[in-house]
């Protein structure tokens, strides 16, 4: 029997498991939804419309409606894309309709990262290899505020849970800075690293922690509050040395990406010798978790893995662009890889989640964005889960 047969009989048992109620409605559901994530593969009925005249950079997608992307490239180039909006039917061809070409105060260098504010989608910040990270106004298209760094810029970081305004900056200067949107200004520097900081992300579970990545091989935990603000210096040994001792390393080479599990329990950290890592941050300590030998990350820039939402019942899937132009699936907490994603022409450079969909958008070098999205029939399928679970319940 061919896989495509076997996986259509399993769908079909597990719809007759819940009609006969041997499922519960919340398993049924998860069960669905990871069996989506696990077939994403290149959509073949969507596409977007190529604007950047050199390598996408960065993506991002809003939180508030799932339905604007916004993306920055090496040409120094912004646009913002309406995902609901195509001018076909049969193939979807998603076109800009708004950008920051032309405008006065964009950049003047490659765009490092872009990011909406997480509460609402009237503004999104931007960093830039020409030192400077630029707030602006969605509906008028203009800057609001600079911060100027005087190194380069090549990567920010807004928490999505927050509300104390402050944005975290990658830069050359080993110090990381903290720019505060409400005043305009900068407020104070974390000091830690001995060398370039490539990657930084805000804690969803604590408002005030910070990890960091640099090429001195570190990833540090800070509490800003503190004076002291550094908490700890992930080591990948495991060693009972102090939380700040200078053998503490988190890989053996450069660390350019960090990403924060949603429950904010764990943090994955990725790094130039080709190794993922795992840590648990109730302990500090780093899980073993062996993600194999296929991922390849070899260029200085920010390389952020993206960890797929937790649905009620459901693990944990993460997300990486290796450089041999493949995007590879992995099991969080098991560290099984689930499958190679191939289709790109150039090397992925940055993923981004559709927030309620099972939905993955990738960025790479070939100036393209690509739609990965679960097969059709999955579709249908988490349809008919859905209304499922609004029919039944667990206790029916």
């Amino acid at each position: 029997m061919s896989t495509t047969n076997q996986r259509h009989l399993r769908r079909q048992n597990l719809f007759v498991e819940r009609e006969l109620g041997l499922v519960k409605a919340n398993t049924f559901q998860a069960q669905i939804i990871n069996r989506r994530i696990q077939n994403i593969t290149l959509d073949p009925a969507v596409s977007i419309q190529r604007e950047h005249v050199g390598a996408v950079n960065t993506i991002d997608i809003e939180e508030a409606e799932g339905r604007y992307l916004l993306s920055g490239g090496g040409d120094g180039n912004i646009y913002i894309y309406d995902l609901e909006e195509s001018e076909q039917e049969d193939r979807r061809i998603i076109k800009s309709f708004a950008s920051l070409n032309g405008n006065y105060n964009r950049h003047k260098g490659g765009i490092s990262r872009v990011h909406w504010y997480p509460f609402d989608n009237g503004m999104f910040t931007t960093s830039s290899y020409d030192s400077t990270i630029k707030v602006w106004d969605t509906n008028a298209m203009e800057m609001a505020c600079s911060f100027d760094l005087e190194n380069k810029v090549y990567s920010h970081a807004l928490s999505s849970k927050a509300t104390h305004g402050l944005v975290a900056t990658a830069s050359a200067d080993p110090r990381i800075r903290l720019c505060d949107l409400k005043s305009g200004a900068f407020t104070h520097s974390l000091p830690g690293h001995r060398g370039t900081v490539l990657a930084v992300e805000w804690s969803p579970r604590h408002e005030f922690l910070l990890a960091s990545g640099s090429t001195d091989s570190t990833v540090r935990l800070w509490d800003i509050r503190k004076s002291s603000a550094c908490l700890c210096s992930l080591d990948f040994h495991n060693s009972n040395s102090p939380p700040l001792a200078e053998t503490n390393v988190a890989h053996s080479r450069t660390v350019n990406g960090l990403s924060f599990t949603p429950d904010g329990l764990y943090l994955i950290t990725t790094g130039h010798d080709d190794k993922m890592r795992l840590w648990n941050l109730h302990s500090g300590q780093n899980t073993l978790t062996n993600y194999g030998t296929m991922i390849r990350n070899q260029y200085v820039n920010t390389l952020t893995p993206l960890i797929s939402p937790l649905f009620s019942g459901s693990s944990y899937s993460v997300f990486h662009p290796s450089d041999d132009r493949t995007i590879l699936m992995f099991d969080l907490l098991s560290g099984a890889l689930v499958k190679r994603m191939r289709g790109a022409y150039g090397r992925c450079t940055a993923l981004a989640w559709r927030p309620r969909t099972e939905e993955i958008y990738s960025a790479g070098n070939d100036h393209d964005i690509l739609v990965w999205g679960p097969e059709k029939t999955d579709r249908d399928e988490a349809l008919r889960a859905i209304a499922d679970t609004d029919t039944w319940s667990d206790s029916d």
